[in-house]
């Protein structure tokens, strides 16, 4: 989607993000075999209401469409429980991952900090070497 697009688009236009947050809601309630009954699982739409702090209402309005700042904290608040944000705000979402690679925030994993590091000192290299022939 070109940005030019995107900035012309009206509130309607991104009621996705919010069928992608249920979406993920009602998988984390499915897949919780804590409980017996889905009503009482950790993941309801009343219990994250009450993780978040906001009413069971509003958790409701931000899963209906309308984007706010709950919208964001409901983002946040999957994101640290393995979900990949980029899945539920890009429009096509077809080639992205719902979830973060191993169930875990890839910038935290050791090895991929340890590689950014050595690409880091490698280009502060590079930048060196051509300073000097410049």
């Amino acid at each position: 989607m070109e940005i030019d697009q995107i900035l012309k688009n009206k509130a309607k236009d991104f009621y996705y993000i919010g069928e992608r947050l249920k979406k993920i809601r009602k998988e984390l309630e499915e897949n919780d075999d804590t409980v017996e009954t889905k009503k009482h699982s950790k993941f309801s739409r009343t219990n994250i209401a009450n993780a978040l702090g906001v009413d069971y209402s509003t958790m409701g309005n931000v899963e209906r469409g309308p984007i706010s700042v709950n919208t964001i904290k409901l983002i946040i608040f999957y994101y640290y429980l393995g979900y990949n944000p980029m899945w539920i705000l890009a429009p096509n979402n077809d080639f992205i991952d719902k979830k973060n690679i191993g169930g875990e925030n890839l910038v935290y994993r050791t090895e991929v900090q340890n590689q950014y590091k050595e690409m880091e000192d490698n280009i502060m290299l590079a930048l060196e070497v051509f300073k000097k022939k410049i």
